[in-house]
């Protein structure tokens, strides 16, 4: 089968498209037919080995999984001999946790891990971004920041994969939503429900004297020192890229009513909890209150050039790889 090798560490240059051998199901897994598969900046991560503390579960020197991408969507072609919820021509969408796998034609899947089938009545282009942004943002929105209606929110980073979802989610939630981005993508995140956009090019959201119940920095790039003086008197300020003072509030300041930080480590939940939160936004789909935010795409060959992309930090939306052409 082909698939996207990564050698060693490096930039998105040591990515070889190169013919593997074919994954074989064990007794628990499914082999799946890989349609598309996610780009994210954890993905990223695993190819250029930062943060070097991250090397401790990826490897020290060198990569330890050779074929990299987490999230997929794609068709079952093989089931294993204990494996019941799962037949041949399912179409399933999930995550393979830290096995990976998924920058190739096929990939082995635990069903221990978070897949489930695509529902009959939502596309599967429409599934796989709730893998990235949707089960990234609900947690942190509903769970850590308890959002209720009548809560000011402010989403930075609001054009991205879970920016995009989170100014949904909130709106679901019953928020007044404002959106952080740049001039290119202000349209998009009006269209994705947004009742405010601030245009940072133009204008600093920690300095023009508006506060919020919540401020959740999707891309982690709000500095908590500024942004504090947005938060309202109760306020809480939540990011998906916490600083060391950031962990050191979540754990000693959880109980306070005041101003404060927290983060969660949205990734590492529960399969059971993850297949869950894929339930409640799949729902979201068929009301018609959420409608994934779809970005560049590229075929498997090209994942260098996705991978640059998504690290400029700018990216609309969830940015996929083509390996099937449509099904």
């Amino acid at each position: 089968m082909k698939a996207m090798y990564c050698p060693k560490y490096g930039g998105p240059e040591v990515y070889r498209l190169m013919d593997v051998e074919q994954p074989i199901p064990s007794e628990n897994e499914i082999l799946v037919e890989v349609y598309r598969s996610i780009v994210s900046p954890t993905d990223v991560n695993f190819r250029s080995g930062k943060p070097f503390v991250a090397r401790l579960f990826s490897g020290l020197t060198k990569p330890k999984k050779t074929i990299h991408g987490e999230m997929f969507v794609g068709k079952v072609v093989q089931v294993g001999s204990g494996v019941t919820e799962f037949k041949v021509d399912d179409l399933v969408y999930g995550t393979n946790g830290m096995k990976l796998g998924a920058y190739a034609e096929y990939v082995a899947v635990d069903t221990k891990e978070a897949i489930k089938k695509v529902p009959n009545d939502i596309k599967y282009k429409d599934a796989l971004p709730l893998l990235d942004g949707g089960i990234t943002a609900l947690p942190f929105l509903r769970e850590l920041a308890k959002a209720k209606k009548g809560d000011t929110v402010l989403i930075n980073g609001a054009s991205g994969a879970v920016g995009s979802m989170a100014v949904m989610i909130a709106k679901h939630l019953g928020c007044h939503v404002t959106g952080v981005c740049s001039t290119n993508n202000v349209e998009a995140v009006m269209n994705v429900g947004a009742d405010e956009v601030i245009d940072y090019t133009k204008e600093d959201f920690t300095q023009n004297k508006n506060t919020y119940d919540i401020i959740f920095d999707t891309v982690g790039k709000a500095s908590y020192s500024k942004a504090k003086q947005a938060l309202t008197e109760h306020g809480l300020f939540i990011t998906t890229v916490p600083t060391p003072g950031i962990m050191l509030q979540a754990l000693f300041k959880k109980n306070s009513t005041k101003r404060r930080a927290s983060f969660m480590a949205a990734g590492l939940r529960k399969p059971a909890q993850k297949i869950s939160d894929l339930e409640y936004l799949e729902e979201l789909i068929r009301n018609n209150e959420l409608t994934p935010l779809h970005g560049n795409e590229y075929p498997l060959s090209k994942l260098g050039e996705a991978q640059t992309y998504v690290e400029t930090g700018h990216k609309v939306g969830n940015v996929t790889v083509i390996v099937k052409k449509e099904a």
